[in-house]
């Protein structure tokens, strides 16, 4: 039969897959795939109209990047998700450019 795919979840431009193969029957695989225009679009309109102050936004994050944090262990670990906005690899999602 082969590999297998069933489309389980699609709101809010978010869409995830999961994928099963007969060939490895221990595994599951969840595909997430999501438009990021959008949230690319609106981080660039949040760099401009930024307020300074105490509170500021950090960052917004697609779905498919907190997923990878989280199976990385780095979304729940504040040490290791501070380091993670304030490396190279969380710029296209940050909106303030400051030091967390």
């Amino acid at each position: 039969m082969g590999e297998q795919k069933r489309r389980y979840f699609a709101a809010n431009g978010v869409v995830k897959t999961a994928i099963t193969d007969d060939d490895y029957p221990d595994r599951l695989v969840v595909h997430t795939e999501q438009d990021v225009g959008e949230i690319l679009d609106g981080i660039a309109r949040d760099r401009e109209i930024m307020r300074h102050g105490v509170n500021k936004k950090l960052a917004t994050l697609p779905t498919f990047i907190w997923e990878d944090l989280v199976i990385r262990g780095i979304a729940y670990d504040e040490d290791a998700f501070k380091k993670w906005l304030n490396s190279s690899e969380a710029t296209p999602w940050r909106i303030w450019g400051g030091r967390v």
